[in-house]
Formats: structure tokens, C-alpha cells, sequence
């Protein structure tokens, strides 16, 4: 099998990929577009008119409403030596030192965010000097600015005893240093973002701060994890597609990912995570603890699939991923491949995959869990446009298609697996490819934010909530830009977390 054997993006349009939804990595949070709110008819209407509409507020609240913050500052002041730099003494962060990092890191937020989390009512982003993409009020709770991240089967998480399907919920913020990239792609008026990308807008200063809240549907009836997690209310949907309603989230994961060539020369970031864990000592912020950090992707150590790296010495070890040993089970069941950082949020790890070898054949993935990405893996298919898929499958780009491959297999003869559109019935499960093998390993590169994973395409610096987020919804709300220019993988986006119950992979 080759790449000319890929199917074309646009049946995805209408195919719930239920076996990409628990298996992502790093949130590949999806797009798809929200219903209309039904509520009074003097209400605004949901449907997208501009880059800084609104989602229409719940019939009859009260409550704090998200405000999208985006007086982008267009200069910043450079602030250097950071005080996550100087917690690892102004050297390059390793393995013994990133815990250091990472609570520095997570101090220096603390004020903003135990406001942004804790003390709604009172959050002023742009007084606070954080800010959000354009383009995304269709699919935003108009609570908090959040939208759907991912849906997970019980399966996905065994050990912590997750019992009932969850689904959760993120919203996504810029420091002022971070949010002068924002300002050099989408300007004051945010409807043309292509002469600042080919400008290379994208590039965020040094010392810039991408935050990413994480909420869960599940609470501690059907995960015990989340005993005592901080409850948030929002207004919105579990599958992309239903009516609004209010429904209370839990608090359970915060990444933070930071600018830093100082202190990680390779790839110029440094990606952190923080988990709930109901048996650490103090305030629900004090409880989120670190899970991790990673710096790069390891790419010259050949994790074997299947090791156990909730062991000690079950994998081998790492030297661009520190995972706390102390860190709650439940945030280690999706770490990436070979341990590599990625959160229960994200989900670096498929079950029922099909792996396509290096001699061409398809097998089905036994045992049936097969971790296939990292944070930084997924982050850095960053690209306009993008020509390879956010996981280490096979896919075909061209024009404005683009999708990875599905099979279906005999789950009596592994072996026995065949190649089948998006749209066949039954269940499908995506093909990547053979852990370790050249392709493969290019998802597993540490480069610069300023180099493409494809030769030609603009670099996003692993800024994934512009390729799959504002991006492609500025694209298909104005069709604005050049018809030669594709952006396929937008059709992809809204059906990708697998939202069609009747078509999940259980």
C-alpha cells in the first residue's frame, strides 16, 4: 500500500471517526459546528458574522459571560531572565532539573489563572493581559469561551476505572509577549491572516505563554480521580451537534507551554502539563500537579511499543521527557509513545489501531492499545497548508483534500485487514504507520517552530490552535483566501473526535 491508495478528505464530512477520538495526541481538540442556541428570538443569532463575534448567551443568565479578548498588543517587552529560567540557574532544562521549571513556571501564572479558573466573575483578560484567537464563536460555550476537546471510551483509561463516556471541554490563552503573534497574523480587523503568515507572523516571540484549561464531563460518580476536582459551569454540547445546555465541567488538566530557546535550544519550547490529584495537600490549584515536561521529542530513542512505563525501567529511558513519578495513575495511562509527555486530555494512544508495516501489510494493533504520539509530536505538523496529518498516519493532500487511512480488519485474523473509504460502513480503524520507522519518526523531530514537518508549507511554530482552530474557521467563513491555497483539513476537523454515538468505537 502507498499514499496513492488515500482517500479523499471530503467523506469525512458526513463520518463520525470515533477511532481517532480517544487516541489523540495533545489535544487535537475538534472543530465541528454548533447548532443554534435555542432560546428567545431576540437573541443573536450563533452563526458566525466576523472574526470577534460572540457565541449568544444562555436563555435568562445571569451569570459572567467569556469575552473574547483581542486588542492584540503589537510590541512586547522582552522578559528575560524568566523565573522558570532562573529556577534551573539560566541552564538548559533535563530530567533533574524540569520539575524545578515547571513550578516555576506554574507560579509565575498562578494569580492570573486561580482568577481565570476560581473568581470567573472577576476576570478581565485584557486588563490581566491575556487574549484568544479569532473566528472560533461557533463552536465557543459563550460561559467560559471553551469547546469541545475530546470524548473517550471507558477503555481508554482501565486502571483508574473510568465507568461511562466522557467528554471534555478547553479553552486557550496568550500571554501579551505570546499575543503579538496573534497581532502580526490577524492585525486590528483579524479577517486577513495570509500577508502576515507568509511574513512569518506566526512565530512567537521568545518568553511568549499558550495556557490551556481542561475540563471533564466525568466526576467522581464515574471516575474516581475527580473526587473533590473544582466544578465550572458551562453552556454547550458533548457531541457538536445537540442543543446547548448548562452542565457542570470538572478541572482536571492545565497545560502551559512556553517559548524558550534559551533553555531548550532544539525545538525553542518547553511543553508542561498539570493534573488533578485528589490526594495532593492544599487549595485546587495547589492540587494541580505536575505531570510532566518535555522539551523535544527523543528522536534518536526507539521506544519499543508496549512497554510499560508505568514501571520503573519498563521503557527506555528518556532524555527530552521528565514525567513525575508522583503524578496521579490515571494521567500516565495516555502518556505518548514510550512515555513521552502527552495528557489524559490528549490521549496519545488508539485502541483497535491497524499499523501499516514497512513491507506494505496491515495488521491490527495487539494488544489493542498503541501509543503513537507526544505533545510536541502532534504540535509540530503545524503548517499552512497542512500536508501531513496531526498523527503519524499515511494520508494524501491535494487541492482541498486531505485524510489519513482507514481499515477494517478480521478481529480473529489480524493480519486479515484491507484498506476502506472513510464512509464504509462499520467500524474502521486509522493506520499508522510501523512504530520506529522512518515515516513514523517524522512526526518525532525536534525542529525549530520556524521549519516546517513538510518542505514548503509556512510554519506555525507548534501552534496548533491556528492550524486547527482560527484558521481553518476563517477560511470557511469568508472563503477568502487564494482557491489554490489548500486548507482540506478543515472537513476533518468537525467530525474528528468520533461525536456520532452510533458509530463509536466502544
Amino acid at each position: 500500500m502507498n499514499t496513492t491508495q488515500m482517500l479523499s478528505l471530503k467523506p469525512l464530512w458526513a463520518l463520525s471517526l470515533a477511532s481517532l477520538l480517544a487516541l489523540s495526541a495533545c489535544s487535537k481538540d475538534q472543530a465541528p459546528a454548533s447548532p443554534p442556541i435555542k432560546s428567545n428570538s431576540n437573541m443573536a443569532s450563533s452563526q458566525q458574522q466576523g472574526p470577534w463575534q460572540l457565541p449568544p448567551p444562555p436563555p435568562n443568565y445571569q451569570g459572567p459571560l467569556f469575552s473574547l479578548s483581542h486588542n492584540y498588543p503589537a510590541a512586547y517587552t522582552q522578559p528575560l531572565p524568566t523565573a522558570w529560567q532562573q529556577a534551573i540557574n539560566s541552564s538548559r532544562i533535563n530530567v533533574n532539573n524540569a520539575q524545578q521549571y515547571t513550578l516555576a513556571l506554574k507560579a509565575a501564572i498562578a494569580k492570573d489563572m486561580r482568577q481565570l479558573i476560581y473568581d470567573y466573575p472577576n476576570w478581565q483578560p485584557a486588563k490581566a493581559g491575556w487574549y484568544n484567537q479569532p473566528w472560533l464563536s461557533d463552536i465557543r460555550d459563550p460561559i467560559r469561551g471553551s469547546y469541545i476537546g475530546s470524548t473517550f471510551p471507558p477503555a481508554m483509561f482501565p486502571q483508574s476505572k473510568l465507568s461511562a463516556e466522557m467528554t471534555t471541554h478547553v479553552a486557550v490563552y496568550y500571554d501579551s509577549v505570546a499575543a503579538v503573534s496573534l497581532n502580526n497574523v490577524w492585525g486590528s480587523s483579524g479577517t486577513n491572516p495570509m500577508p502576515g503568515l507568509a511574513a512569518g507572523g506566526a512565530q512567537f516571540p521568545e518568553g511568549g505563554i499558550i495556557v490551556k484549561p481542561a475540563f471533564t464531563t466525568a466526576d467522581a460518580s464515574t471516575w474516581p480521580p475527580m473526587a473533590g476536582a473544582y466544578p465550572v459551569t458551562i453552556y454547550a454540547n458533548n457531541d457538536g451537534s445537540s442543543p446547548r445546555q448548562m452542565m457542570d465541567v470538572q478541572f482536571f488538566q492545565f497545560d502551559i507551554i512556553v517559548k524558550d530557546s534559551q533553555s531548550s535550544p532544539q525545538s525553542q519550547w518547553v511543553f508542561t502539563t498539570l493534573v488533578y490529584d485528589k490526594n495532593a495537600p492544599g487549595d485546587n490549584w495547589d492540587k494541580m500537579v505536575p505531570l510532566g515536561a518535555m522539551w523535544g521529542n527523543d528522536p534518536n530513542i526507539n521506544s519499543p511499543q508496549f512497554c510499560d512505563y508505568t514501571v520503573k525501567n519498563g521503557c527506555p529511558a528518556l532524555a527530552e521527557t521528565w514525567i513525575n513519578p508522583a503524578a496521579p495513575l490515571y494521567a500516565k495511562e495516555t502518556l505518548g509513545w514510550g512515555g513521552r509527555l502527552s495528557g489524559p486530555n490528549d490521549g496519545a494512544v488508539d485502541i483497535d489501531a491497524v499499523v501499516l508495516k514497512t513491507d506494505g501489510s496491515l495488521a491490527l494493533v495487539a494488544p489493542k492499545r498503541y501509543a503513537m504520539s507526544s505533545c510536541m509530536g502532534c504540535h509540530g505538523s503545524a503548517e499552512y497548508t497542512m500536508k501531513s496529518f496531526l498523527l503519524p498516519s499515511p494520508s494524501s493532500c491535494s487541492g482541498d483534500s486531505c485524510t489519513p487511512t482507514f481499515a477494517q480488519c478480521d478481529q480473529a485474523i489480524p493480519a486479515n485487514c484491507k484498506v476502506v473509504p472513510p464512509s464504509a460502513p462499520g467500524d474502521k480503524e486509522l493506520v499508522y504507520h510501523q512504530t520506529a520507522s522512518a515515516d513514523f519518526m517524522r512526526w518525532f523531530q525536534n525542529r525549530p517552530g520556524n521549519i516546517p514537518q513538510d518542505p514548503g508549507q509556512i510554519a506555525l511554530d507548534y501552534g496548533m490552535n491556528y492550524a486547527f482552530k482560527s484558521l481553518p474557521s476563517w477560511y470557511r467563513n469568508t472563503q477568502a483566501a487564494d482557491k489554490n491555497a489548500d486548507i482540506g483539513f478543515t472537513g476533518a476537523l468537525r467530525n474528528y473526535r468520533g461525536l456520532d454515538p452510533a458509530l463509536d468505537d466502544k
